[in-house]
């Protein structure tokens, strides 16, 4: 007769390994955030179609609806207004919000020599920031929920979840660099550290007023805040996204290329100028009799001077080049990296020409500011993030992948698209500020501009299509490519180094 084996009791079982809530292996919080760019690139690419539509036609596409509930009626509305900031806010806060803090949390490590101190608060930073976006861009559409001002509206219990990411992000950056052993950090490591404690500071400072504005304790009249919201825009722009760019491309430029980079002293004096000038370049924007003329002055003549750290950091790279100019012919991170080179200088060349007194007088208040904006936006810093996630989608999915055709359609879709875009809004400020100095009727403008925007629809397009290839080849990366293993940290040994 057989005997039935002892059954376990519950303490002789094995345990259960327990899993966190967050992971904690290497590379979580730059995969999470750069996935999330995916997809809000997506959705912004989609909400720009929408955004360009009622640019077109208005007065077709409105829709007014009333929900009751316990409180009151609450007011859901699609028009220009809440398009406009859908559009505004998850392309900057969705794709180039994530994908800078992607970007950063991707190269750190390697720079440093050293993981994260903390992944679970990165990932946590990367959850937080996509759960108070999603919310925020719902509540875009509530009138009696957002703000006022493009990139403020959301409302204060979502801007207080950003404020908690920002908060977690920064510290997990800055107690690796704290913990690390390089005494003089790679010049990305200086660009991050300002992009995140200039982005945390900002929205801190705009959330703070709208707190205070709330609780009746001090509210800012309506010039005022239109002026802080204005400010907020173009600081956000010159110091957080553009230090989280330009970081980038001095990461995957000498890193591509496998060559050091070319001078140390000049990528540290184009930092130096790059913060001095993008901390004031934003007064430009404080355009009211109440603010000084000398104070708007200071962020002219600083908007006009950033074309220095432009060229500097334009030339330092392209020298970091050298011997290995084939790789521009090749599809790949290279490309990618030398389009979002010529969006820099192309944008610092036009922010430096609207600087001009004649200049503003004819197209400052025309489409030719949110033309330069969109080359800002939808050229540097996109293509900037486009070259990192085309380096770095392989090796944290480990996948063997690279030189696709898919990736060939996403640079030249993008960069026509983000061309298109710029340069109609661009050319229509100009035809625009022609026609009002001609004293031209409301008919006659809006018959004129109606052609350039849609070029714009069309720009818009083609970036859409763009963010469509791009999701695609990363789906095919992760679904048939071969596994690879790639070396989690100090694969950038080849890159601090300087002549």
């Amino acid at each position: 007769m057989a005997v039935n084996p002892k059954k376990l009791r519950p303490y002789d079982q094995p345990p259960k390994v327990r899993r966190p809530i967050i992971p904690n292996e290497p590379d979580n919080a730059a995969t999470a955030f750069l996935v999330a760019a995916l997809v809000w690139f997506l959705a912004a690419a989609g909400i720009g179609l929408l955004w360009v539509a009622y640019q077109l036609f208005p007065d077709q596409l409105t829709l007014h609806l009333e929900m009751p509930t316990v409180s009151g009626v609450l007011t859901f509305e699609l028009s220009p207004a809440t398009t406009t900031s859908g559009f505004w806010n998850s392309l900057v806060y969705g794709w180039l919000g994530n994908a800078g803090l992607g970007a950063i949390f991707f190269i750190t490590p390697r720079l440093l020599g050293r993981r994260l101190v903390s992944e679970t608060m990165a990932a946590g930073a990367a959850a937080l920031w996509n759960i108070g976006l999603a919310a925020g861009l719902v509540a875009l559409y509530v009138p009696q929920l957002s703000g006022s001002g493009a990139l403020t509206e959301f409302p204060l219990p979502v801007a207080g979840v950003l404020l908690l990411a920002l908060l977690l992000a920064n510290a997990a950056f800055w107690r690796t660099v704290l913990a690390s052993a390089e005494r003089q950090p790679y010049v990305s490591i200086w660009y991050f550290g300002v992009a995140l404690l200039a982005l945390l500071g900002l929205y801190g400072l705009i959330s703070l007023a709208q707190l205070l504005s709330v609780v009746k304790l001090f509210s800012l009249p309506a010039t005022g805040m239109a002026l802080a919201t204005a400010f907020y825009g173009r600081a956000l722009e010159t110091l957080c996204l553009g230090g989280m760019a330009i970081g980038t491309l001095y990461y995957v430029i000498p890193r591509a290329a496998a060559n050091p980079l070319y001078s140390w002293g000049l990528a540290m004096l184009g930092w130096l100028l790059w913060l001095g000038l993008s901390t004031l370049a934003p007064l430009a924007s404080l355009v009211d009799v109440s603010v000084p003329f000398a104070i708007t002055q200071i962020g002219n003549v600083a908007t006009f001077l950033l074309v220095l750290p432009a060229f500097l950091v334009v030339a330092n790279l392209l020298l970091s080049l050298s011997g290995r100019w084939t790789l521009v012919l090749s599809p790949g991170t290279i490309p990618f990296a030398l389009v979002a080179l010529t969006f820099l200088v192309a944008n610092a060349l036009l922010e430096a020409l609207g600087s001009l007194g004649s200049v503003r007088a004819l197209v400052g208040s025309t489409e030719w500011g949110i033309g330069v904006r969109l080359f800002a936006l939808l050229g540097t810093a996109t293509f900037a993030f486009l070259a990192l996630a085309d380096h770095a989608f392989p090796r944290l999915l480990r996948r063997d992948w690279g030189g696709t055709l898919l990736a060939e359609a996403t640079l030249w879709t993008a960069f026509a698209g983000a061309a298109v875009a710029g340069l109609a809004l661009i050319a229509g400020g100009i035809v625009h500020g022609s026609l009002l100095a001609q004293a031209a009727t409301p008919a006659e403008m809006d018959g004129f501009v109606f052609w350039f925007r849609l070029g714009l629809g069309a720009g818009i397009g083609l970036t859409a299509l763009a963010a469509a290839v791009l999701a695609l080849n990363v789906f095919l990366m992760y679904t048939s490519a071969r596994r690879a293993e790639y070396a989690i940290v100090l694969d950038a040994a080849a890159v601090p180094a300087a002549h």
